[in-house]
């Protein structure tokens, strides 16, 4: 499972930990294995350890916002904090110059609300982590249609949504579509 992807109804399923309920649907909190117990909870296990985020980490998130010269990203990473592990969830920025090395003339065009991203981080304040796609590899990692919100495919270097034909463009990490 990735963050972000579809699990079921609260009809279905009761939410357990490593998930989020957003208008009904139980969605993915981290990455990791889908388990589902006898009681019809379910939980998503994170398959790794979260890295502690630093300069030259490699980190994952979810596009909450996209403005014209910035878009906001939800990380999850985790740290040491008095011997023990604890998850922190921060907010990421990409900056439009860190799209790509050529010119972005609209950051819509280059990632939207919902894509799940893979990106560099650069630089580290008090209140937000700065992350870059720059490198070979980063950029979006799977992306929803902005139609009808259906998962996009990869057809050659266009995202495809199966379910209503819409054709639109990112700026792809690697691998999309899994991880």
């Amino acid at each position: 499972m990735l963050p972000g992807e579809f699990i079921g109804t609260e009809e279905e399923f009761l939410p357990g930990k490593g998930t989020y309920v957003e208008d009904g649907k139980i969605l993915a909190a981290v990455t990791g294995e889908l388990h589902v117990d006898s009681k019809h909870r379910a939980t998503v296990i994170p398959k790794e350890k979260l890295p502690e985020m630093r300069i030259g980490s490699v980190v994952y998130g979810k596009v909450e916002e996209v403005f014209e010269s910035k878009a906001f990203v939800t990380l999850e990473f985790s740290e040491m904090s008095k011997r023990k592990e604890r998850r922190v969830i921060m907010q990421g920025i990409i900056q439009v110059s860190e799209i790509k090395p050529a010119y972005v003339k609209y950051l819509r065009d280059e990632l939207k609300v919902g894509d799940i991203i893979k990106g560099k981080v650069i630089e580290i304040t008090p209140f937000n982590v700065i992350i870059s796609f720059k490198q070979r590899g980063l950029g979006v990692i799977k992306a929803f249609c902005s139609r009808c919100r259906h998962e996009l495919d990869l057809k050659g270097s266009i995202l495809e949504c199966d379910k209503c034909g819409n054709k639109e463009n990112r700026t792809l990490g690697h691998p999309y579509g899994s991880m």
